[in-house]
C-alpha cells in the first residue's frame, strides 16, 4: 500500500464519526451514503452527521461506522489525488480492477481490502494485483 493510502487512513482515524459522515454527505448525498453504510433509511446519515449532544444525533452501529470510515479513506485519497467528482465516479462505476463490481458495493459488503488495493492502484497508476 502507498504512503498516501496509509496517510488517508490515519487522517480518517483521527476524525469523529459524525465528521466522517458529514464529509460523505456533502460529497455523496444521503442515498449513496446510506447505501454504502447498509442503512434502510436515507435520513439516518443526517442524524449520524449531527454532532453528539445535539438534538437528533444518532450513532451508527459499529459495522456501519466501519463502512463509512473505509469509504472516507478511499474517497479522501482519490479526491486529494484528483478531485471530488473523480472520487465519486470511481466509487459508483463498475471497476475492472474489482471484476466489474462497483467499489460502493464492495464497501457495503465489508470487502475493504480489495477496495483499498484498487484505490491505491488507481491513484498510483499501477495495475492491481
Amino acid at each position: 500500500m502507498s504512503d498516501l493510502l496509509i496517510k488517508a487512513g490515519d487522517d480518517t482515524a483521527r476524525m469523529d464519526t459524525h465528521e466522517v459522515v458529514a464529509y460523505l454527505l456533502a460529497r455523496l448525498g444521503p442515498t449513496l451514503t446510506a447505501y454504502i453504510a447498509s442503512s434502510r433509511s436515507r435520513a439516518m446519515p443526517a442524524r449520524w452527521a449531527t454532532p453528539p449532544g445535539e438534538r437528533n444525533h444518532a450513532e451508527p452501529s459499529t459495522e456501519k461506522a466501519r463502512r463509512l470510515t473505509a469509504t472516507h479513506t478511499v474517497f479522501w485519497l482519490i479526491e486529494e489525488a484528483e478531485n471530488d467528482q473523480v472520487a465519486r465516479n470511481w466509487l459508483i462505476s463498475a471497476n475492472p480492477r474489482l471484476d466489474g463490481i462497483t467499489p460502493a458495493q464492495l464497501l457495503r459488503e465489508d470487502q475493504f481490502g480489495a477496495v483499498f488495493r484498487a484505490a491505491d492502484a488507481f491513484i498510483t497508476d499501477t495495475y492491481h494485483a
